[in-house]
C-alpha cells in the first residue's frame, strides 16, 4: 500500500492521466482566495474608503424640501426685519416732524373735546388755539402719550409718512 491515492485511482481506471495532470496544477482560485484573505488581514479598516451609496429619490426629495423650507424661513425673517426697520424709520420721522413743528404749549383754560374711536378725549387750549382748531388750521396728534398741536400742512405730511397715525383735524 505504498502507492498513493493517485496511483490507486489510475490502476482502478477511475481517473485518466489527463485528470491527474489537471489535479496537480495549482488552482488559480485557491491563490486568489489566499491573496484576498491576506489582504483583509494586513489592511486596517481605517485605510478603507467607504463608498457612499447613491441617494434614493426619497432622500433627495427630503433634502430639497428641507433646503426650500430653510430658504423660505430666511426670506420671511428678512422681510420681517425690513418691515420692522421701515416702521422704525417712519416713527422716527413722524416724531421729528411733531417735535420740530409742534405749537408752543400754552396753559389753556378752555376744554376742547374731540372723539377718538368710541371715546371722547379733551385738551385744554387757549381761545386762539380753539378758533384755529375749529377752522381746521391746526390739528391734534399724539407722541409719547402726550397731545400736541401741529399746523395743518404738517399734519397732512405726517399722514403721508404714516397713514396709521392718529390725527384730529377739523375740515
Amino acid at each position: 500500500m505504498a502507492n498513493s491515492l493517485r496511483d490507486q485511482l489510475l490502476q482502478a481506471g477511475l481517473v485518466t492521466e489527463e485528470q491527474v495532470a489537471e489535479a496537480e496544477k495549482p488552482k488559480k482560485k485557491k491563490k486568489y482566495h489566499a491573496k484576498k484573505n491576506n489582504q483583509h488581514t494586513t489592511k486596517s479598516p481605517k485605510n478603507k474608503k467607504k463608498k457612499k451609496a447613491p441617494a434614493s429619490d426619497l432622500a433627495s426629495f427630503y433634502k430639497q424640501r428641507t433646503n426650500l423650507e430653510r430658504k423660505e424661513k430666511q426670506q420671511a425673517e428678512k422681510e420681517q426685519q425690513e418691515a420692522s426697520r421701515l416702521k422704525k424709520e417712519r416713527r422716527q420721522k413722524v416724531g421729528k416732524l411733531i417735535k420740530d413743528n409742534a405749537l408752543k404749549e400754552e396753559e389753556g383754560e378752555i376744554r376742547y373735546n374731540f372723539v377718538i374711536g368710541t371715546s371722547i378725549k379733551y385738551m385744554f387750549v387757549t381761545e386762539e388755539q380753539q378758533q384755529l382748531l375749529s377752522d381746521g388750521s391746526i390739528a391734534i396728534t399724539f407722541l409719547g402719550g402726550k397731545k400736541h398741536l401741529v399746523p395743518k400742512d404738517i399734519a397732512k405730511e405726517i399722514l403721508e409718512v404714516d397713514p396709521e397715525k392718529i390725527i384730529i383735524l377739523s375740515e
